[in-house]
This record gives C-alpha cells, structure tokens and sequence, in this order.
C-alpha cells in the first residue's frame, strides 16, 4: 500500500467504504502481478490486532 492509498484508507469512515477498498486494493495488485507478499502481511496484522479481515485478503493469502 502506498503512502496515498493508506492516507485514502485512514480518511475513510465507514466500515464498508474500508473493505471495498482494500478489496479494490488486492484486485489491483493482482492485476499488476506483483506484490504477493501484502496480503499475507494483512492478515497477519488483522489477526494480531484482533480485527476480522475481509475475504478477498483470506482468499488472496
């Protein structure tokens, strides 16, 4: 995630606007054909700080 997108992220309030865009976030990436290892590192900061991942971060980890 770049500085932009994570300021973009922070800006957001509601809960859905925050899944649509890291679901839009991982659709990116995929598409891009790099950065494997963000998902996986998503989760695990999700699951550290007790928060529930969307599913589009547990399919693409």
């Amino acid at each position: 995630m770049t500085k932009p997108q994570k300021s973009m992220y922070k800006s957001l309030k509601k809960e859905a606007h925050r899944a649509a865009f890291v679901q839009m976030l991982v659709a990116q990436q995929k598409a891009l054909g790099r950065y494997t290892h963000w998902a996986p590192a998503y989760l695990r900061k999700c699951l550290k700080k007790k928060a529930r991942p969307i599913p589009a971060v547990r399919d693409a980890a």
